[in-house]
Protein backbone atom coordinates (compact mmCIF):
# COMPACT_ATOMS: atom_id res chain seq x y z
CA UNK A 1 0.00 0.00 0.00
CA UNK A 2 1.44 3.34 -1.06
CA UNK A 3 1.69 6.09 1.51
CA UNK A 4 0.08 9.40 0.54
CA UNK A 5 2.54 12.10 -0.46
CA UNK A 6 0.12 15.02 -0.42
CA UNK A 7 -2.77 16.19 1.66
CA UNK A 8 -5.66 18.17 0.18
CA UNK A 9 -5.54 20.90 2.82
CA UNK A 10 -7.95 23.28 1.10
CA UNK A 11 -10.52 20.52 0.54
CA UNK A 12 -10.14 19.34 4.16
CA UNK A 13 -10.64 22.87 5.49
CA UNK A 14 -13.64 23.44 3.22
CA UNK A 15 -15.22 20.16 4.25
CA UNK A 16 -14.64 20.91 7.93
CA UNK A 17 -16.22 24.36 7.63
CA UNK A 18 -19.22 23.01 5.73
CA UNK A 19 -19.82 20.39 8.44
CA UNK A 20 -19.08 22.65 11.41
CA UNK A 21 -21.39 25.41 10.19
CA UNK A 22 -24.10 23.08 8.92
CA UNK A 23 -24.00 24.70 5.48
CA UNK A 24 -25.51 21.70 3.71
CA UNK A 25 -28.43 21.76 6.13
CA UNK A 26 -28.92 25.48 5.66
CA UNK A 27 -28.80 25.06 1.88
CA UNK A 28 -31.40 22.28 2.11
CA UNK A 29 -33.75 24.52 4.09
CA UNK A 30 -33.31 27.33 1.57
CA UNK A 31 -33.90 24.97 -1.39
CA UNK A 32 -37.09 23.51 0.03
CA UNK A 33 -38.81 26.25 2.04
CA UNK A 34 -40.52 27.79 -0.99
CA UNK A 35 -41.29 24.46 -2.67
CA UNK A 36 -43.29 22.90 0.14
CA UNK A 37 -46.17 23.76 2.41
CA UNK A 38 -44.16 24.14 5.60
CA UNK A 39 -47.34 24.09 7.69
CA UNK A 40 -47.95 20.44 6.79
CA UNK A 41 -44.60 19.01 5.60
CA UNK A 42 -43.43 16.94 8.56
CA UNK A 43 -40.06 16.18 6.91
CA UNK A 44 -39.31 19.88 6.46
CA UNK A 45 -40.39 20.61 10.02
CA UNK A 46 -38.23 17.81 11.47
CA UNK A 47 -35.20 19.02 9.53
CA UNK A 48 -35.78 22.69 10.39
CA UNK A 49 -36.35 21.78 14.04
CA UNK A 50 -33.08 19.86 14.16
CA UNK A 51 -31.11 22.60 12.35
CA UNK A 52 -32.44 25.45 14.51
CA UNK A 53 -32.86 23.36 17.67
CA UNK A 54 -36.60 23.92 17.95
CA UNK A 55 -37.69 22.16 21.11
CA UNK A 56 -41.31 23.22 21.46
CA UNK A 57 -44.54 21.25 21.66
CA UNK A 58 -46.75 20.32 18.70
CA UNK A 59 -49.21 23.15 19.31
CA UNK A 60 -46.41 25.73 19.30
CA UNK A 61 -44.92 24.24 16.14
CA UNK A 62 -48.31 24.22 14.43
CA UNK A 63 -48.67 27.96 15.07
CA UNK A 64 -45.09 28.67 14.02
CA UNK A 65 -45.22 26.79 10.73
CA UNK A 66 -48.69 28.16 9.87
CA UNK A 67 -47.32 31.69 10.23
CA UNK A 68 -44.23 30.78 8.21
CA UNK A 69 -46.33 29.34 5.39
CA UNK A 70 -48.59 32.39 5.31
CA UNK A 71 -45.67 34.80 5.44
CA UNK A 72 -43.99 33.26 2.38
CA UNK A 73 -46.26 35.54 0.35
CA UNK A 74 -45.26 38.65 2.29
CA UNK A 75 -42.43 40.52 0.58
CA UNK A 76 -41.33 42.29 3.75
CA UNK A 77 -42.18 40.60 7.02
CA UNK A 78 -42.14 42.87 10.05
CA UNK A 79 -40.31 41.37 13.01
CA UNK A 80 -42.60 43.13 15.48
CA UNK A 81 -45.79 41.86 13.83
CA UNK A 82 -44.65 38.23 13.74
CA UNK A 83 -43.24 38.45 17.27
CA UNK A 84 -46.55 39.79 18.62
CA UNK A 85 -48.56 37.14 16.78
CA UNK A 86 -46.32 34.38 18.12
CA UNK A 87 -46.79 35.84 21.61
CA UNK A 88 -50.58 35.88 21.22
CA UNK A 89 -50.63 32.28 19.97
CA UNK A 90 -48.06 30.74 22.29
CA UNK A 91 -47.75 33.06 25.28
CA UNK A 92 -43.99 33.27 24.72
CA UNK A 93 -41.73 36.10 23.56
CA UNK A 94 -40.01 34.19 20.76
CA UNK A 95 -37.50 36.72 19.45
CA UNK A 96 -34.95 34.15 18.35
CA UNK A 97 -37.36 31.84 16.53
CA UNK A 98 -39.19 34.80 15.00
CA UNK A 99 -35.91 36.05 13.56
CA UNK A 100 -35.06 32.58 12.26
CA UNK A 101 -38.40 32.37 10.48
CA UNK A 102 -37.89 35.79 8.93
CA UNK A 103 -34.28 35.06 7.98
CA UNK A 104 -35.33 31.77 6.39
CA UNK A 105 -37.81 33.55 4.15
CA UNK A 106 -35.66 36.67 3.73
CA UNK A 107 -31.99 35.60 3.96
CA UNK A 108 -30.84 39.20 3.90
CA UNK A 109 -32.22 39.61 7.44
CA UNK A 110 -30.09 38.69 10.48
CA UNK A 111 -30.77 36.04 13.07
CA UNK A 112 -31.15 36.76 16.76
CA UNK A 113 -29.43 34.13 18.84
CA UNK A 114 -27.42 33.98 22.03
CA UNK A 115 -24.07 34.05 20.21
CA UNK A 116 -25.01 37.16 18.22
CA UNK A 117 -26.38 38.87 21.34
CA UNK A 118 -23.23 38.06 23.31
CA UNK A 119 -20.95 39.24 20.52
CA UNK A 120 -22.86 42.52 20.19
CA UNK A 121 -23.25 43.03 23.94
CA UNK A 122 -27.05 42.91 23.82
CA UNK A 123 -29.64 41.11 25.92
CA UNK A 124 -33.39 40.86 26.29
CA UNK A 125 -34.74 42.82 29.24
CA UNK A 126 -38.11 43.11 30.90
CA UNK A 127 -40.11 41.51 33.66
CA UNK A 128 -43.46 41.42 31.87
CA UNK A 129 -44.36 39.99 28.48
CA UNK A 130 -45.20 43.49 27.22
CA UNK A 131 -41.86 44.88 28.37
CA UNK A 132 -40.02 41.95 26.82
CA UNK A 133 -41.91 42.39 23.53
CA UNK A 134 -41.03 46.06 23.37
CA UNK A 135 -37.41 45.41 24.30
CA UNK A 136 -37.14 42.56 21.78
CA UNK A 137 -38.23 44.90 18.99
CA UNK A 138 -35.63 47.43 20.13
CA UNK A 139 -32.87 44.82 20.40
CA UNK A 140 -33.65 43.34 16.99
CA UNK A 141 -33.48 46.85 15.55
CA UNK A 142 -30.00 47.18 17.06
CA UNK A 143 -28.97 43.84 15.52
CA UNK A 144 -30.21 44.96 12.09
CA UNK A 145 -28.44 48.29 12.50
CA UNK A 146 -25.18 46.61 13.50
CA UNK A 147 -25.28 44.41 10.39
CA UNK A 148 -25.94 47.41 8.16
CA UNK A 149 -23.00 49.27 9.70
CA UNK A 150 -20.67 46.27 9.71
CA UNK A 151 -21.40 45.26 6.12
CA UNK A 152 -20.18 48.69 4.97
CA UNK A 153 -16.73 48.15 6.54
CA UNK A 154 -13.49 46.92 5.01
CA UNK A 155 -13.43 44.14 7.61
CA UNK A 156 -16.76 42.83 6.32
CA UNK A 157 -15.56 43.00 2.71
CA UNK A 158 -12.39 41.12 3.65
CA UNK A 159 -14.29 38.45 5.59
CA UNK A 160 -16.90 37.96 2.88
CA UNK A 161 -14.16 37.66 0.25
CA UNK A 162 -12.39 35.07 2.44
CA UNK A 163 -15.66 33.18 2.96
CA UNK A 164 -16.22 33.06 -0.82
CA UNK A 165 -12.63 32.00 -1.45
CA UNK A 166 -12.75 29.18 1.09
CA UNK A 167 -16.33 28.11 0.33
CA UNK A 168 -17.03 28.88 -3.34
CA UNK A 169 -19.99 26.47 -3.40
CA UNK A 170 -21.68 28.75 -0.84
CA UNK A 171 -20.82 32.11 -2.41
CA UNK A 172 -24.58 32.39 -3.17
CA UNK A 173 -25.30 33.05 0.50
CA UNK A 174 -26.24 36.63 1.30
CA UNK A 175 -23.62 38.81 2.98
CA UNK A 176 -25.78 38.83 6.12
CA UNK A 177 -25.86 35.05 6.21
CA UNK A 178 -22.09 34.82 5.74
CA UNK A 179 -21.61 37.15 8.69
CA UNK A 180 -24.11 35.06 10.70
CA UNK A 181 -21.98 31.96 10.13
CA UNK A 182 -18.80 33.83 11.02
CA UNK A 183 -20.32 35.15 14.25
CA UNK A 184 -21.63 31.70 15.19
CA UNK A 185 -18.16 30.24 14.83
CA UNK A 186 -16.74 32.49 17.55
CA UNK A 187 -17.88 30.36 20.47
Amino acid sequence: MAMPTTIGGRAAIQSSLVRAWGLEGYARIQRTVRETDVSSDADFQRFYNRFYRVRRNAEWQSSYYAIMEREKATPSMAFEDVLREMNELTGNVEASFTSKMIATLHPDRPIWDSLVLARLGLRLKGTTAQAKLENAVEVYGKIVSWYETYLATEDAEKNIRLFDELLPDYAWLTPVKKVDFLLWSER
